[in-house]
């Protein structure tokens, strides 16, 4: 509580930086109730923006995302916030500026940046003794003779990506120069863009389960320096080039193996500099043991609904409770009791449009599903090169362990029936 200058006790200002994939927005306004004020800190001419309305009535609205930090703070400071939390990791690092000159609990602008491009990551993590692959930037103006000589460098296989992107953006896998080259050539028509081409982690032996991929998440929070791990969240296979199809909490990791994956994400979070807020660290599991795929400085994606279902926590809450300085008080790793997950279904690689879809409404009648997300319309295009937001639907439920998830996962990818209009072969 903060005082009044008549005496009276108001909860703290937080602000909400809220983005076109922040959370929900009803889920943000029921975990602030009873905890802080929203200040909502918007960018103009986004989704988001286009809500201020419904925004005014629960709370400040400020439209001073993206602009120099210098007007965004001058916006804010009067408002005499507490703290600020953000959902995404877009526009992480201008966040961190902001809450530096506000003088907010958050991580400092350097971490953020090192959270935020996937190069400078990398170099952080191995002056923190953490192993990666070695890996080449490609700078957006290089002209082909220069990428060409870059590429000449680059180990392979590798896995091509962008340096500041999320979901799997134009990242593909490729076996040689020639490949990244025609990679190259198919991204030249996008906005210019840093990429970087690393080397490709090595498969290790399949995880135990049967039908799990070889690489999971760790989802940790950090309270000044404090790293609590929460959970790993387990993955089946990706679809081409490299599509989340699901994710499940708890994973069938344990024991030495567990040990191991979460001891390499502690070393990693220090490596970054992290102290604030929550963070999803991708793991690999490698022939050689686990290895770090790469570090967002965010809530995973779907991770806030599982850890609800599974554990009955609020990760939405609990980090706004860090960033007003409070203890949200979760122990780790906590006790949970069945599997939560969510099932992407993900179109072929060569669907471009989507004419008709069927099935959808049984969804709900499956044991343990919460909820189902449509996240295509018909006539929708698509393009695998979008990455894990390529998908047509999401899924979200609880099951009695990991066989029951299987099922619900393969009754999903079974019964809802879409049309595609497929790719040609000039494309």
């Amino acid at each position: 509580m903060i005082q009044t200058g008549d005496g009276r006790s108001e909860l703290p200002r937080l602000i909400v930086v809220f983005q076109d994939d922040s959370p929900d927005f009803m889920q943000l306004v029921e975990a602030a109730r009873g905890l802080c004020q929203v200040v909502w800190l918007v960018a103009v001419g986004t989704q988001a923006a286009e809500m201020a309305p419904m925004m005014e009535r629960l709370g400040m609205v400020v439209p001073a995302l993206g602009e120099p930090v210098d007007v965004a703070v001058a916006a804010l400071a009067p408002l005499a916030p507490d703290g600020i939390v953000t959902f995404s990791d877009s526009a992480i690092d201008h966040v961190a500026a902001i809450a530096a000159r506000l003088g907010l609990r958050f991580d400092d602008e350097r971490t953020a940046l090192t959270l935020r491009d996937k190069y400078v990551q990398r170099q952080a993590l191995r002056a923190g003794g953490v192993w990666t692959p070695p890996v080449v930037a490609l700078p957006p103006d290089a002209d082909r003779e220069t990428l060409a000589m870059l590429a000449a460098r680059a180990p392979y296989p590798a896995v091509l990506k962008p340096r500041r992107a999320a979901g799997s953006h134009h990242a593909f896998k490729v076996a040689n120069a020639q490949e990244l080259m025609t990679r190259l050539d198919e991204l030249a028509h996008e906005p210019p863009e840093e990429l970087l081409v690393e080397g490709y982690l090595s498969d290790g032996p399949a995880p135990p389960g049967g039908f799990v991929a070889g690489y999971l998440s760790v989802e940790s929070m950090t309270l000044d320096g404090v790293i609590r791990h929460l959970a790993t969240n387990g993955r089946t296979p990706m679809a081409y080039p490299l599509r989340e199809t699901s994710g499940f909490i708890p994973s069938t990791l344990a024991g030495e193996e567990l040990a191991a994956v979460l001891d390499l994400a502690t070393r990693a979070l220090r490596a970054v500099g992290v102290r604030w807020g929550f963070a999803h660290t991708e793991i690999k599991l490698t022939a050689d043991g686990p290895a770090v795929i790469e570090i967002n400085g965010r809530l995973g994606g779907g991770v806030p609904g599982m850890m609800s279902l599974v554990a009955g926590v609020d990760l939405i809450k609990a980090a706004m409770q860090i960033a007003l300085g409070l203890d949200p008080g979760l122990p780790a790793l906590p006790a949970t009791h069945g599997v939560a997950y969510y099932v992407a279904l993900q179109p072929p690689a060569d669907a471009r449009r989507i004419v008709a879809i069927d099935g959808v409404e049984r969804l709900s009648s499956l044991p343990g599903v919460k909820r189902v997300n449509i996240k295509q319309k018909l006539g929708a295009e698509l393009n695998p090169a979008d990455g894990t937001s390529n998908m047509i639907l999401v899924v979200l439920g609880l099951a009695p362990d990991h066989q029951g998830f299987l099922d619900v996962s393969e009754q999903v990818n079974r019964d809802v029936q879409v049309e595609y209009e497929y790719a040609t072969g000039d494309d």
